[in-house]
């Protein structure tokens, strides 16, 4: 028994760490049933630094190191750097950063509900990144700026992924762009004259013409079809149909 009160032949004994010191001395105590006083202060010391190590006060952590301490998933990024700390009592705020972004990307996987419900008429308006990613994926020649959403296909703590199509309805700016229309004939169409040319239907030159615009408009936007996108719900803005019922989903 030493000064501490721990018993360091049993706990060489029964060592299962990673120390190579400690490992070194399990045959010879093996064999002869006890270390020396110099063998025992070094155990002595190797091993009380290691039960100090540890011993953490998880509640006077920062919360994203409590996150790191107490995280019990699968992630084995997460699972090292875990045992770094354990082991050093220090990371780095990369390592800190990266441990808590793979935590919360994991929690949001894990919430995700898949729902595929059905919607009619619920014209959302996106932000422009989001609509250049879905430009980008789909090859298409211009941004889907107004959409109706067709079905909700996940919902997750943070997100949802959508169906939706361009709109066919006449929301007070370009549903291509989201510009301001300013000319008469752009106002009535919902869409102006270039991003018009983009989706493939001349812009019509006269009252006259709009019945037809709004036909060919139409029967592009039935060509072009649904496309799918993940958006953060921060970013979801109601524009007119039901949308609000997707904030509360």
């Amino acid at each position: 028994m030493t000064v501490t009160g721990i018993n360091i032949e049993e706990k060489v004994r029964n060592y299962e760490g990673v120390n190579t010191f400690i490992k070194s001395l399990k045959p010879g105590l093996m064999k002869y049933g006890r270390l020396t006083p110099k063998q025992k202060q070094f155990a002595e010391k190797i091993i009380m630094n290691e039960v100090r190590q540890s011993e953490v006060n998880v509640e006077e952590l920062p919360q994203t190191l409590q996150n790191i301490v107490n995280y019990d998933g699968e992630l084995k990024f997460v699972k090292d750097i875990q045992e770094k700390y354990k082991k050093y009592r220090r990371l780095t705020d990369k390592q800190v950063s990266a441990a808590n972004n793979a935590i919360s990307r994991e929690k949001s996987k894990k919430s995700q509900k898949d729902l595929n419900i059905d919607l009619v008429g619920n014209t959302i308006k996106l932000g422009r990144n989001i609509a250049m990613d879905i430009k980008k994926e789909y090859e298409l020649d211009f941004h889907p700026i107004l959409v109706d959403v067709t079905k909700v296909i996940t919902v997750s703590e943070k997100a949802m992924k959508l169906e939706a199509k361009l709109t066919k309805e006449n929301g007070g700016i370009c549903r291509c762009c989201g510009r301001t229309l300013t000319d008469e004939m752009s106002q009535m169409t919902g869409v102006g004259p270039v991003c018009a040319t983009y989706v493939g239907v001349p812009h019509p030159a006269s009252r006259k013409d709009i019945p037809l615009f709004q036909q060919k408009m139409s029967e592009r936007i039935d060509e072009v079809g649904s496309f799918e996108f993940w958006i953060p719900k921060r970013q979801i803005k109601e524009w007119n149909g039901h949308a609000a019922v997707l904030l509360k989903l």
